[in-house]
């Protein structure tokens, strides 16, 4: 075999040998994802599932993951990087923990701490395990990290730069009590932290299994193979796509500070078999703190990619090298420190839905409507009598958008994302409120020949005196409808107070409310897909039969002839 066989991952490797180390690392990536869901102590992680897992090559390129968020995912190696870059891999001892959650160094925002260590065979580092974790808090100006009205990183919370926090086993005596001391609530933050550790040692004995049964040298090959195998397989497909430039726009409400809306603008154009995705013409940062880092805009238009072109590929690095990205320094998809980024989310949404849109031009038989378009994010927080925070924290999700032949999923977190939900009944339990109503919200997916799903309808009660942050998109634009649909419902928020109603702004903070008021969160509908007046009359009686689609909607939206029934 020679040194270019090598070079372009074309290794010889015994194909079943080769599936079972893919199967083997996925397994690994896994089993730390469940051993972190199973002693995790906040509802963010043990619950809402917002935590990754992943193996890595030595260069740091991600290998094997496990089924978690992309938005984590398709980042985690400019982390990686850094700290490789800071930290050469060759001094790396088997035990030792690296960790940042630094939005400048390769990270996404604060609340998220990845951790990393080696997985070493014979005093040699030949691969890396690691994990990321959202936090309940990690300090700052407001409950949970989300300062609504942050205008520097300094005040959205303790900022790790890619440091060792445990040199061969043993604990940085300084790190953790610092860390405790500048966070709400240490035992399910700390509790946390320490899973994702835990979760370590498990994915590097897994890998040095592999290793043991059939040599680090073929594991090693074999991870070649894998990463050369993804490429391949994009690059295949991006070499399907139709020459020409293929472009598509969308607005963000605002920062939270200032008023005015923002663009977010894209340009894709194939290049052989490159894709090149160029952000030039969208808006410069911001004072607000919804700037996304480059790790994330480069995370969302890695899954937009995926998502349209081969959603059924291997997922790992391989698969993004085809894929160029340029966003303009200093802009709000490329921030200059110290810009606060905590609530980028609202950015890496509108990044994907632009990215499929333009590629929804290109390959018009997968355009799919928009979908609801955000991590609706609001958090909860009051303290006890001896001063202990308690922080709720939470993420309503909302329509997908009408897909060719089908209506778009209700109420389903995007891949983006892929969250999943708090049980009401752990939310009771956890924190003083009751929850009066929580249901799909009628009405509010896109009119269309195919309809865009419905969006959440919760309402609750509080029991206690409490702080309000929320941190919504797509309240003053909704998502837009496609070839002919209509858009989906925007978000609202409303608070009723002895029987009146008010309605927040979608991003606020630090919100007073009382005992016995009331907070109603609507999350966004998806966009219809096609002319209304072209939906199956048989569909829209089931909608009506079913809620979903009021009939005085159904007469207004979609025409009662569709409907088949006289007006009421």
């Amino acid at each position: 075999m020679t040194n270019s066989d090598r070079a372009h991952g074309r290794e010889t490797l015994d194909p079943v040998t080769l599936e079972v180390i893919r199967h083997g690392l996925v397994a690994a990536a896994e089993q730390m994802a469940t051993s972190i869901e199973r002693s995790a102590h906040s509802q963010v992680i043990r619950e809402m599932l917002d935590y990754s897992t992943a193996v890595f090559d030595a260069e740091g390129g991600i290998v094997a993951q496990s089924t978690r968020i992309p938005m984590h995912l398709n980042s985690m190696t400019r982390a990686l990087k850094t700290i490789i870059g800071r930290f050469p891999l060759a001094d790396w001892q088997r035990g030792d923990v690296y960790c940042t959650n630094d939005p400048y160094s390769g990270g996404q925002h604060l609340p998220d701490i990845q951790t990393f260590s080696p997985v070493v065979v014979d005093d040699v580092p030949i691969a890396i395990a690691g994990t990321l974790g959202h936090h309940l808090d990690v300090g700052g100006r407001a409950a949970a990290s989300y300062g609504a009205d942050a205008t520097e990183i300094y005040q959205e919370g303790f900022r790790i730069p890619p440091c060792r926090i445990v040199t061969a086993g043993e604990p940085n005596e300084l790190f953790l009590p610092l860390f405790e001391s500048n966070i709400r609530v240490p035992l399910k933050t700390v509790s946390d932290l320490r899973a994702q550790i835990a979760a370590l040692s498990i994915g590097s004995g897994e890998v040095i299994r592999l290793a043991e049964r059939y040599g680090a040298e073929v594991v090693l090959a074999a991870t070649r193979a894998l990463i050369a195998s993804s490429e391949r397989r994009m690059r295949a497909a991006v070499s399907k796509l139709p020459e020409g430039r293929f472009e598509a726009e969308d607005m963000v409400d605002g920062d939270g500070l200032d008023d005015d809306p923002l663009l977010v603008r894209v340009a894709v154009e194939r290049h052989g078999d490159s894709l090149h995705v160029d952000f030039g013409g969208t808006a410069s940062q911001t004072r607000g703190p919804i700037n996304c880092p480059i790790a994330s805009t480069e995370s969302a238009v890695y899954y937009a990619v995926t998502a349209i072109l081969d959603p059924g590929i291997a997922p790992n690095h391989g698969s993004y090298l085809p894929i160029e990205v340029v966003a303009p320094y200093g802009s709000v998809l490329n921030p200059k420190p110290p810009a606060p980024v905590v609530g980028r989310n609202v950015l890496t949404h509108r990044v994907a839905t632009v990215v499929m849109a333009a590629l929804g031009e290109a390959v018009p038989e997968r355009a799919i409507a928009p979908y609801y378009g955000n991590s609706n994010v609001y958090v909860l927080s009051t303290s006890d009598d001896e001063g202990r925070a308690n922080v709720q924290f939470e993420i309503e999700v909302g329509g997908w958008g009408g897909r060719p032949g089908l209506d778009g999923p209700d109420c389903l977190s995007a891949g983006v994302h892929n969250l999943a939900n708090n049980p009401i009944e752990l939310v009771e339990n956890e924190f003083p409120l009751r929850i009066i109503r929580y249901r799909l919200r009628q009405d509010s997916g896109g009119p269309g020949r195919f309809r865009g799903g419905l969006g959440a309808e919760r309402t609750f009660e509080l029991l206690a005196d409490c702080e309000l942050s929320t941190q919504f998109d797509r309240v003053k634009f909704p998502p837009p409808g496609l070839h002919g649909g209509s858009a989906g419902a925007a978000a609202r928020i409303l608070v009723e107070r002895d029987g009146e109603v008010t309605e927040l702004p979608g991003k606020s903070s630090g919100v007073r409310l009382s005992r016995g008021d009331r907070v109603t969160v609507l999350t966004q509908g998806g966009g219809g897909l096609g002319p209304a007046a072209e939906r199956d009359p048989a569909a829209l009686a089931r909608d009506v039969a079913s809620g979903k689609v009021s009939e005085e909607a159904a007469h207004t939206l979609y025409g009662r002839a569709a409907l088949g029934v006289p007006a009421s």
